[in-house]
């Protein structure tokens, strides 16, 4: 047996407590580049919610403005088809005016709001009373469009509303498909339903009747002010044309602004004049801390769908 010298034992301890040591090290090293990391995140993190918090107050109000000019030129338009002054011109100036009123108006509140007219789209504005005779042919979009009568609505329910109720219908040529949305009585309620290519339809809402006038917005999906979900045929495809059945009987007057190019016909009283139906602007407002720029396209009372 050879025996082992006390240098030999001494030689391993020491390696033993440099791997000690320098396990220790290792986790030191590690903890610290834990703690700076954590540290360097941290101020990362609030660095950005600070920055997100001022971008998302400056976007909340050039989004504030945006929305009144929306508001505004839309008001504008209406306002001209209703008086008749419906050249792209007039409505172009109008907007020139709503420019100078917002320079004016947020220039006080430290920012510059500009608003620039760029297109207009030519249509008609109707109404008045409506029957069989009235067509609205080739129409691209509608907006603002709804039936009021003046008179008692025919009695009738679901199985016979395609040949006795009041109707309004889509005529989708391109696809080959109507779509019928039908204003009746039906006991101490008025309903409103819809159909699909002359089938059964189905009631969509009811009202009790408080009297004879109601008022089914069509493009709003509303009546008589409240919500009614589905009037609105939604995928229609551009050149469809409208059209009225039994309308005449229960005085019905219609109000509409369409995108067409041709004319609106009726052997009625239904006011037809030029109109037009939407308008595109540039809107840019800037402040100290924000630059926001778009283009902007007005059409109210269009249907979401």
């Amino acid at each position: 047996m050879i025996p082992t010298s006390e240098s030999d034992g001494a030689r391993e301890r020491l390696r033993d407590a440099d791997r000690g040591q320098l396990l220790l090290v290792s986790g030191l090293v590690v903890a610290v580049s834990l703690v700076a990391l954590v540290v360097l995140l941290n101020a990362s993190i609030y660095s950005e919610n600070v920055a997100t918090r001022g971008i998302e107050a400056a976007d909340g109000e050039a989004l504030e403005v945006r929305a009144a000019v929306v508001e505004e030129t839309g008001a504008r338009i209406d306002t001209a088809n209703r008086n008749g002054a419906t050249t792209g011109s007039e409505i172009e100036t109008g907007i020139e005016e709503l420019n100078q009123n917002l320079s004016g108006r947020y220039a006080r509140r430290g920012g510059i709001a500009v608003v620039e007219p760029v297109a207009t789209t030519p249509g008609w504005y109707l109404s008045g009373p409506v029957d069989d005779s009235t067509t609205i042919p080739d129409v691209n979009g509608a907006r603002s469009f709804s039936i009021t009568n003046e008179s008692a609505l025919p009695p009738t329910d679901t199985g016979n509303a395609s040949s006795e109720a009041v109707a309004v219908v889509f005529n989708d040529s391109a696809t080959g498909t109507t779509h019928e949305r039908y204003l009746y009585a039906e006991g101490d309620d008025v309903v409103v339903a819809g159909g699909k290519n002359g089938s059964t339809p189905t009631e969509r809402c009811r009202s009790p009747a408080t009297g004879d006038a109601v008022t089914l917005a069509v493009t709003g999906d509303r009546f008589d002010g409240d919500p009614c979900p589905g009037v609105w045929p939604a995928g229609l495809s551009d050149g469809y044309d409208v059209e009225f059945e039994n309308a005449g009987g229960a005085g019905v007057e219609a109000t509409a602004t369409v995108d067409t190019g041709t004319e609106p016909t009726s052997a009625t009283a239904l006011t037809v004049r030029d109109a037009v139906y939407d308008a595109t602007i540039d809107f840019r407002y800037r402040t100290a801390d924000l630059r926001f720029k778009t283009r902007i396209r007005v059409a109210p009372g269009e249907p979401d769908a």
